[in-house]
């Protein structure tokens, strides 16, 4: 495979959008191709008219597996922003899910705290503050740090997702208000299920709002409904009884 944003992988994917939508355009609008416009030169075709969307199949499945070649190794695997809206997400999501344990968590800090009498505080609010445990880990001496992304896609699922989360704790004791940041911090891995349900989440929110879904995604999905629409309307032709 190719490396990105070069001449040829631009080119072929320019190629593959071009075609595809061409195609489905004429699917759309029914047009009538046995006969067309050339170069400015009238065409009729006269034999094999009801193989033309085969023909089109063909050549889109060509240019289809053209742009795969030069498709750079990774381009299917989420890039850095991708990376960066996952964890953002969640974080999030595992901090509303994990809210209760939290709150014992903080209550149990707050009751080892040095001056504490058990029973006589109350806690008024706590502010968790998550951050992925991966971007503490360091190299080894001696060694350069990895390449970021390649870092991320390396590393195994429960190291990828484990979280760690520091609190911003405000608490009475007998009437005196207290407050408290930093202190033990609670670590905590999402279960598989849900780390699945927010990629799957920040994929399709992905579509939206970051180009790695249109640059490197939306070409093959264009491709391919290209080329089922091109097949469907052959097989409809040629078996219309079917």
């Amino acid at each position: 495979m190719g490396e990105t944003d070069t001449p040829d992988f631009n080119k072929a994917r320019g190629y593959l959008i071009g075609f595809s939508t061409v195609v489905l355009l004429l699917w759309y609008f029914g047009a009538d191709l046995s006969n067309f416009k050339l170069l400015g030169n009238e065409i009729r075709l006269k034999e094999n008219v009801q193989n033309v969307w085969m023909v089109l199949a063909g050549i889109n499945a060509y240019l289809w597996l053209r742009l795969y070649q030069r498709t750079p190794a990774g381009s299917f695997s989420f890039d850095l922003p991708m990376h960066d809206l996952y964890e953002k997400t969640l974080v999030a999501v595992v901090r509303r899910l994990g809210k209760k344990k939290m709150r014992s968590h903080v209550l149990e800090q707050i009751k080892s705290t040095p001056g504490t009498v058990d029973g006589e505080f109350k806690l008024m609010s706590f502010k968790p503050k998550g951050k992925m445990t991966h971007h503490e880990r360091t190299p080894p001496k001696g060694k350069e740090s990895p390449d970021k992304l390649a870092m991320l896609r390396g590393l195994d699922s429960t190291t990828r997702n484990e979280i760690r989360y520091s609190f911003y704790i405000h608490y009475t004791v007998g009437g005196s208000q207290h407050h408290q940041s930093g202190g033990q911090a609670f670590t905590t891995t999402p279960s598989r299920s849900v780390a699945r349900l927010v990629k799957w989440y920040v994929f399709v929110r992905g579509a939206i709002v970051s180009p790695w879904f249109f640059d490197h995604v939306t070409p093959f999905v264009l491709g391919g409904m290209s080329i089922s629409v091109a097949l469907l309307n052959w097989w409809q032709i040629n078996y219309p009884n079917s």
